[in-house]
């Protein structure tokens, strides 16, 4: 096992060409090619998953295998540690199993957050948590998509087309097949958990507004008979009740009842 720094490529002699074109990939990628395999993988910082720790690009033969990275130092000191107890197979597994050491731990925060979240809304009556949705949206898109690749890197990788991983070991890596198909689903029963809050929120918010928007509603019902009124006896023309010296008393009295009836018949409706 060599490991190699991005810029120690061409000591490795391997085609360049192929090195540079593996190097182009989103989260993870499996190629086959004639008498070697190469796997392209990002390492994910469990956290803080916005953020990358590096990139690894391993290219397997039957007896050998080379590492290229931007972590040199730190895989190179994994690698050395595990070749004095494993054989190549399973130093290649035990890598797999390191590439997603802390997930339980963000698996398990991500979960509190969106508890704490949904308990917040339902309890306290939180009415701004936009930021927090979004944020946790994001996060598990990462995970989604690096898990999403995973998988199919795992998949083509157990089909070991070239014979390069002995059949002993083959068991080993389906069973870290079927534990990526887990992981997966579990992300993707987290994006469901969060939607779900994201719907709390947003009937929270209507039932906000359509609360605010009958009270707006209820308040114009009851002074549309004293706008009536007003535009009745602001006409410009000579009424019969602009000579009456008990004029003035009579319209006050009358906008009173309207409005102590509005305000009696809302009630009595109880839609205040």
């Amino acid at each position: 096992i060599k490991v190699y720094s991005y810029e120690e490529m061409e000591q490795s002699g391997l085609p360049l060409d192929i090195l540079e074109e593996m190097r182009r990939f989103g989260y993870a990628r499996y190629d086959v090619f004639d008498g070697f395999d190469c796997i392209s993988l990002e390492m994910l910082d469990y956290d803080d998953l916005l953020l990358s720790r590096g990139s690894v690009l391993l290219c397997l033969e039957k007896e050998r295998m080379f590492c290229f990275t931007s972590k040199k130092e730190e895989i190179e000191s994994l690698f050395l540690e595990l070749s004095e107890k494993y054989t190549k197979d399973r130093i290649l597994f035990s890598f797999f199993e390191w590439l997603t050491a802390g997930d339980d731990r963000a698996f398990d925060s991500i979960e509190q957050e969106v508890m704490a979240l949904e308990q917040a809304l339902l309890s306290a009556g939180k009415r701004d948590c936009v930021s927090e949705i979004i944020s946790l949206r994001k996060r598990l898109m990462v995970l989604k998509k690096y898990y999403e690749q995973l998988w199919n890197v795992l998949d083509i990788l157990i089909e070991n087309e070239n014979g390069l991983i002995d059949r002993k070991n083959l068991r080993s890596f389906q069973m870290l097949y079927r534990r990526t198909e887990r992981r997966f689903q579990n992300v993707l029963n987290l994006r469901e958990s969060v939607t779900q809050v994201r719907e709390s929120y947003e009937a929270e918010v209507d039932i906000s507004l359509n609360t605010t928007m009958k009270i707006f509603t209820v308040v114009t019902t009851i002074f549309l008979p004293l706008t009536l009124i007003v535009g009745w006896y602001g006409m410009n023309f000579d009424m019969p009740e602009y000579g009456w010296k008990n004029g003035y008393l009579f319209v006050s009295i009358l906008s009173f009842l309207f409005l102590s009836a509005g305000i009696l018949f809302f009630r009595k409706k109880k839609w205040f």
